[in-house]
């Protein structure tokens, strides 16, 4: 019989860093942890970081013939702080 672990919810922060000179997105990547709606210029590099708020809603799902677990992110939505 499966156990699942449902409602699980994870403050996340979303970070893009663009380039307005070469309209080029630099980088992104996804931090653990609360963080506030924000932007900065790097007016030598130019670059523009944006910081997004947002919490990751899934389910962990444990199976024991054989044992196996699965995680399924559920939703995404903007977080508040």
């Amino acid at each position: 019989m499966p156990c699942i672990l449902e409602n699980l919810t994870q403050p996340v922060c979303l970070t893009l860093i663009y380039n307005l000179s070469s309209r080029i997105l630099v980088d992104s990547f996804i931090d653990c942890g609360a963080c506030k709606l924000e932007t900065e210029l790097d007016p030598v590099s130019r670059n523009l970081t944006i910081r997004v708020p947002l919490i990751v809603e899934g389910e962990v799902t444990f199976t024991d013939n054989p044992f196996v677990s699965g995680c399924v992110t559920t939703g995404v939505r903007l977080g508040t702080r």
